[in-house]
């Protein structure tokens, strides 16, 4: 079959984008199918506003010629649960409908998963998206019990992202050293909760000694790097936006993993530190509440509570065994529930399912 995925650049040196990571995964992964990526989204390099619209418009405007051009049989649309998500996928929708072309609508979090929205604009445009697809993807069952209440969908799909922990896993008992590695890992903003993050870490070095590494890139990258620099020195390294072997490595090296974002779907991040036993301290946010069992496979922490993020890397950082456990069963966690030989399975049956 030839699907039609959406996604923004599958280049992670153009687009730090968990939608893209998990698009990248099911076009490596899914051989079942012929999948054709059409470029939706901005790239992460600041650009001219008048010359990305045109550019979003011509994406726009030739998406029904490549459907016919390429005798697309379904599209996989990938939402971005936000109101320029669901702006730009309203239009590829009806695009759809007017050639009568089968849609499977992927839900990644966003703001209005989190926060619903009080705009009858965007509830009434929301409904009509998810009315319209054949069928609805979410990351957890909480993110459809969010569309029952929140966007009167009742009929949503529940698929968690996945990865190939194998690539991960690590051996955590043979690491010894003399400082623990903090990762970040994913978009450098606000929303990630990086401020709250940089207050904690200043608290935390009049405590520990410790290793930062930062690693992705955001409007955020310049102050973020000046500041963890100014208080850190040599302790703190910035890896840019990293990806394939080099990625890998950073996360095997890494003891634990930090993302107090104030929203999230599932993120690919977050999987693939877990894999690896690197510790996760996230908050209790979107899907993140759905894998993260709070001191069993890692610690939940307060959104927006730099204080609250502090004393929960103080309890790992002074307790070795309780970090083991963690570890140990952080990488449980991904090879039992979150492979992704058993999401292609369950993917393909969801295809099946549309023209059943």
């Amino acid at each position: 079959m030839n699907i039609l995925i959406t996604a923004p650049s599958l280049n992670p040196s153009l687009n730090v984008s968990g939608v893209a990571s998990v698009v990248k995964t099911i076009i490596q992964e899914n051989k079942n199918h012929c999948y054709y990526h059409y470029l939706l989204g901005r790239p992460d390099k600041a650009m001219n506003k008048v010359f990305w619209l045109v550019q979003l418009v011509k994406q726009l405007v030739f998406f029904p010629f490549l459907l016919k051009l390429n005798k697309i049989d379904m599209v996989h649309q990938n939402l971005p649960f936000d109101p320029k998500g669901v702006l730009r996928e309203s239009i590829i929708n009806f695009w759809c409908r007017l050639l009568d072309i089968p849609v499977v609508l992927h839900v990644h979090g966003g703001v209005f998963m989190t926060q619903g929205t009080k705009s009858t604009f965007f509830q009434k445009l929301s409904r009509t998206l998810f009315q319209k697809a054949s069928c609805v993807i979410v990351l957890s069952e909480i993110e459809r019990e969010v569309l029952k209440e929140k966007f009167s969908y009742l009929n949503a799909t529940v698929l968690p992202n996945s990865i190939d922990s194998s690539v991960y896993k690590s051996d955590r008992s043979i690491q010894k050293k003399d400082k623990p590695n903090l990762l970040y890992l994913g978009r450098i903003e606000k929303n990630k909760g990086i401020n709250e993050l940089i207050e904690a870490l200043k608290k935390l070095k009049q405590a520990f000694v410790f290793r930062f590494v930062l690693c992705g890139t955001g409007p955020l990258v310049e102050h973020v790097t000046r500041e963890c620099s100014s208080f850190l020195g040599h302790d703190f390294e910035y890896k840019g936006i990293v990806s394939g072997e080099a990625k890998i490595n950073i996360i095997k090296e890494s003891n634990i993993f930090l993302l107090p974002s104030y929203f999230e779907g599932l993120p690919m991040a977050l999987l693939e530190t877990m894999a690896a036993g690197v510790v996760p301290i996230v908050t209790n946010v979107g899907s993140m509440q759905y894998i993260i069992e709070h001191g069993t496979n890692g610690l939940h922490v307060e959104k927006q509570n730099s204080d609250d993020l502090y004393e929960k890397l103080i309890s790992v950082l002074q307790a070795p065994k309780l970090c083991e456990t963690l570890s140990f069963n952080a990488a449980k966690t991904v090879a039992e529930h979150y492979d992704v030989s058993n999401y292609v399975i369950k993917l393909n049956e969801i295809y099946d399912s549309v023209f059943a």
